[in-house]
This record gives structure tokens, C-alpha cells and sequence, in this order.
């Protein structure tokens, strides 16, 4: 089972494998949004974001295990891993003949015929997906995660491998949907592999013989169910409104706009890996300033890398789209802005901290509330103000979510929000950003070429940032040294706040 023996080298595994699998998305939306167009990139996504379907039917399951699984004897083990299988087998089941059956429909809503035998496949890939879903939490359990670092790798390389198909050899969307059902085949019967390899620590999987009621499993998945969908929806409702508002071809020009950054991502989910267990034990201890403290740390950490990056994309995003994405794109400049703005809440997972502090139910119930709003406010704007209406209704949810999950987290400490929050960090981080920011526009403004205008201004931003940041103590070079070597604060580096 696992233990807390080179943890930090466990989360790098995990951490590594995945961070290739989103890289590879990223990079396949860069590249099918320039070789297909806007038009066919939206019926692409018009199907791909149903991808969603398959993360609700899931149900909670997969992540029982790692409640279950370390409670059980080796024959217990067997009868609830058989038990589990059958269980996602009938989701994957539910997944493929819901995608199959209701294609038709589906196309109808989002106004584009054309998409219904791509639909199909993506059901059987998805379906696929759900019953190879029961190898992670497996694979970290008995900490055999070279498994998982090659299922991760090889679903990565796949979409690198699809996207180069479609760029040279022009392959249609069926095509590329049929490689997906055939790959999530592939996965399925490579991570089935994996498991009947560890059959001497995991016993073979029997269908009849569990001892844990159905039931007790399903009672224990319903919460994440229910975390997951709104989770789910919430990060695939503005496309969505948008596809059945606006069509295939606005839905690729806003997709880019919405397109996620995964430095954010492996950022975040690579330091609340490491803190989540310190948070833990911190307010286990009653040590309430140790807990606001290291909040305070890690809120200064990440607003120095994620604030930079907010500022500088704001200000050059109209060279950056067009360079990536062709000058077709420049449509998708405008609400790439608008979801910018929420990267100055995401310098933490706030949702962690709560968990930490023994309050799930209250993560669930705000991201709830955040979801029905940001529905609410889709359909209102969407309607007002048009293409840009759900952009600026998902901000602003977001908004409304991070400020609930800080004033619990503050009534729960007892704290108030300068003493979490580092507020003269984050002003001078931010006055640094923009001034360096402001540097570089005004040094490249008569640049024409994008590429130009990217290379000279990135290079003058970075180092007036570096420049203004170690002359406001909050910045050293070295401090991305330390970050290499495991230490995400670095070395008196802390500095008095207010």
C-alpha cells in the first residue's frame, strides 16, 4: 500500500504522466485549429466536449478504491474489484448506447447534421474509457505507477500522433473518431493487462463473490458523482451554449479564446500535491498561524509565476492568438481576455484548503451554487451581449465561487483576510507585472510581425519583471532552482507584510 516514502517522487511520476497527457490536448487544439478552420474545428469540438458525458458516468466509482481497497483482505479484495468492473462496464455500457441512440438528437440541438456518426464512435471510445478508468487508483494504491505513467504517455501520444495524421494527411472527422474508439480499445485491454499482472497482490477478479453490498460502494460514489458533474458542466457549459447559439464556427473561434493554459494547471496541481498533506496535519495539530502562514506562502509562490503570466497575455494576446492559431483567429482574442481574468483567483486551490480543514460538503455545496449561477447568467448574457455573454457569466461564477470558499475558509481559522491572504505580495507582484508589462509594449508597439513583437517583448517583460522583483524582495532567480529541488518557497526570501 502506500506509504510516505518518497512521496515527492510518486507525485513527480503521477504529476509527469499526466502533465503529458494535457500538454498533448493542448497541443492537439493548437494543431487541429490550424489545419481544419474554424468551422470544422468547431464540429470537432462540438463532439470532443461531450467528453464530459463520460467523467459523470464514471460515477464516483473508480475513486471508492482508494477507500475501500486498503481496507480489505485479499479475499474481500477480489469479490469488490469484480463487483467494481461490473459496475463500470454497465456505466461504459450506458455511455456508448446514450452517445449512439441519442446522436441524432444531440446533432440537432448543436444545429450540425454532419456530426452524428462522429458522435457513435465517440461514445464506443468513451465507453472504453469508463472500464479502463478502473486501473488508476489501483495502480497508485499498490504503487506500481510506471503503469500509470505509460497508460498516461501513450493517451497522450496518441492525440500528438492523431493531430499529425489529420495536419498532413488531411483525414476527416470520422476517421479521427474511429481512431479513438479503436485506441480506447487499445488502453482498455493494455490497463486489463497491467492488472492481471499484479494478480499476486491484487488476486483475480471475481464476479460473484463480493461481501461489500452494491449499494455501500454507490453510497460512497453518489458524493463524488455529484462533485464530478458539477464540476463537469460547469467547465463545458459556455461551449455548449455556445454551439447550440452560434454553431460549429464560432464554437472553434471561442473554444481557442477558452483554451486552458497547463502551466496553470501542472503548477497547481503539482504544489497543492505536496501542501494538501502539510495543510492536513497542520490544522489536525490545532496549529491555526502555522495553517494561515503556509497558505500565505504558497499564495506568494504561485501569484509570482501565475500573475505574470495573466499580465503579460493580456496585454500581448493579439500578436499570441494569431501567431499560434493563424490570423483566422484574432476573433478568439476577445474572449481569451475575458477568461484571462480569472487567473488572479487561481493562484490557489481553494477547494483543497476546505477539504483540509474537514469541510467537503461546503466545497460541493459552493461549486453548486457557482453552477446554477453560471448557468443563470449564460443564458441571460448570451442573449444581451452575444458571443462574449458566456465568457463573461463564467468569470464572474468563478468569482462568486472563490470569494464563498475564502470567507468560509477565514470563519473557519477565524482569521481575517490579510493574515491568509499576502496583500501587500500581491500589489507589489502586480505593480511589477504591469510596469514591465507596460516596458515592453511601449518598446515593441512599432514591431509589425508577431513573432517580432512575441520574442522582444517576452524578453523585455521577463526581465524587467526579474529586475523590479529582486529589487522588491519578492524575486530571486534562484528561486526557480529551489522549485526544481522540491523546495516551493524558497530561501529567505520572505520579506514583512504590511
Amino acid at each position: 500500500m502506500v506509504d510516505d516514502k518518497n512521496f515527492g517522487g510518486k507525485v513527480g511520476i503521477v504529476g509527469s504522466g499526466k502533465s503529458i497527457y494535457v500538454l498533448s490536448l493542448f497541443l492537439m487544439n493548437i494543431g487541429l485549429a490550424r489545419s481544419m478552420g474554424s468551422g470544422q474545428f468547431g464540429s470537432f469540438q462540438q463532439v470532443f466536449i461531450l467528453t464530459a458525458v463520460f467523467m459523470i458516468l464514471c460515477m464516483g466509482i473508480p475513486e471508492t478504491l482508494y477507500f475501500f481497497l486498503p481496507r480489505l483482505n485479499s479475499e474481500e479484495r477480489s469479490g469488490f474489484l469484480g463487483q467494481t468492473l461490473i459496475l463500470l462496464v454497465f456505466s461504459g455500457t450506458a455511455a456508448a448506447l446514450v452517445l449512439w441512440f441519442g446522436a441524432e438528437k444531440i446533432a440537432e440541438i448543436q444545429d450540425n447534421p454532419h456530426i452524428v456518426s462522429s458522435l457513435r464512435l465517440f461514445g464506443i471510445y468513451g465507453a472504453f474509457l469508463i472500464v479502463s478508468s478502473i486501473g488508476d487508483p489501483i495502480f497508485i494504491t499498490f504503487k506500481r505507477l510506471k503503469y500509470l505513467f505509460i497508460l498516461s504517455s501513450l493517451h497522450g501520444l496518441f492525440f500528438i500522433v492523431l493531430t499529425l495524421f489529420q495536419i498532413f494527411a488531411d483525414i476527416s472527422m470520422v476517421m479521427m473518431f474511429s481512431s479513438m474508439a479503436v485506441f480506447g480499445l487499445c488502453k482498455c485491454i493494455l490497463s486489463l493487462v497491467f492488472l492481471y499482472r499484479m494478480r499476486s497482490e491484487i488476486g483475480t477478479f471475481s464476479f460473484f463473490g463480493a461481501k461489500y453490498n452494491v449499494l455501500l460502494q454507490l453510497s460512497y460514489s453518489l458524493p463524488i458523482a455529484l462533485s464530478t458533474s458539477v464540476e463537469m458542466i460547469s467547465r463545458w457549459l459556455d461551449k455548449f451554449v455556445i454551439s447550440v447559439y452560434f454553431g460549429p464556427e464560432q464554437l472553434g473561434f471561442f473554444y481557442v479564446g477558452a483554451i486552458e493554459i497547463p502551466l496553470v494547471w501542472v503548477l497547481l496541481s503539482s504544489v497543492y500535491s505536496v501542501a494538501s498533506p502539510v495543510l492536513n496535519n497542520l490544522y489536525r495539530t490545532n496549529n491555526t498561524e502555522g495553517f494561515t502562514s503556509f497558505i500565505n506562502k504558497t499564495l506568494k509562490f504561485t501569484g509570482k509565476l501565475i500573475w505574470p503570466l495573466f499580465v503579460y497575455l493580456m496585454f500581448f494576446a493579439d500578436h499570441l492568438i494569431p501567431l499560434i492559431f493563424k490570423a483566422d483567429y484574432m476573433a478568439s482574442v476577445a474572449p481569451f481576455r475575458v477568461y484571462l481574468m480569472m487567473l488572479p483567483v487561481r493562484i490557489a486551490l481553494y477547494g483543497v484548503i476546505l477539504i483540509a480543514l474537514g469541510r467537503p460538503r461546503v466545497v460541493f455545496w459552493s461549486a453548486f451554487s457557482a453552477m446554477i449561477l453560471n448557468l443563470v447568467l449564460n443564458l441571460v448574457l448570451v442573449e444581451h451581449i452575444g458571443f462574449l455573454g458566456p465568457a463573461i457569466a463564467t468569470v464572474i461564477s468563478t468569482y462568486f465561487h472563490v470569494v464563498v470558499l475564502i470567507a468560509i475558509i477565514m470563519k473557519t481559522l477565524q482569521v481575517r483576510f490579510r493574515d491568509l491572504v499576502p496583500v501587500r505580495a500581491m500589489i507589489d507582484i502586480g505593480l511589477a507585472c504591469f510596469i514591465s508589462a507596460m516596458v515592453a509594449f511601449f518598446l515593441t508597439r512599432y514591431l509589425v510581425k508577431d513573432l517580432s513583437v512575441i520574442i522582444f517583448s517576452l524578453s523585455i517583460f521577463i526581465g524587467a519583471y526579474i529586475f523590479l522583483g529582486s529589487k522588491a524582495g519578492f524575486f530571486r532567480i534562484l528561486s526557480l532552482i529551489d522549485l526544481a529541488k522540491g523546495d516551493f518557497f524558497g530561501k529567505n526570501v520572505d520579506r514583512k507584510e504590511d
